[in-house]
């Protein structure tokens, strides 16, 4: 997948209607659409000797922030915020393996 292709997909999971970050932002957690992400995480990899886009950077790391200041609003409109919790976890070790730990 190159780099432009990752980062129209990523983009759409911050759409309001049909991405699963803003559908999130609206207390909606949905499985299937946490799945579809976990995918596209998966699907990539970055190497050490070359450059990263700086949007994909930021698309990448604020992913699990942003899911951490939604689970009062999931657990608001009757989401389960353990689940949540366990997303944030996955989509956590997937920017971990990506981009790395300081």
């Amino acid at each position: 997948m190159n780099t432009n292709h990752i980062l129209c997909v990523l983009e759409q999971e911050w759409d309001f209607d049909d991405g699963f970050l803003g559908r999130l932002r609206y207390g909606e957690f949905e499985v299937a659409s946490l799945h579809r992400l976990l995918a596209v995480l998966e699907t990539f990899s970055l190497n050490d000797s070359e450059d990263i886009n700086r949007r994909l950077v930021s698309l990448l790391w604020y992913m699990p922030l942003f899911m951490e200041w939604q689970k009062e609003r999931v657990q608001e409109e009757g989401g389960d915020r353990l689940a949540l919790q366990n997303a944030i976890n996955q989509v956590q070790t997937h920017v971990e393996r990506l981009l790395g730990v300081p």
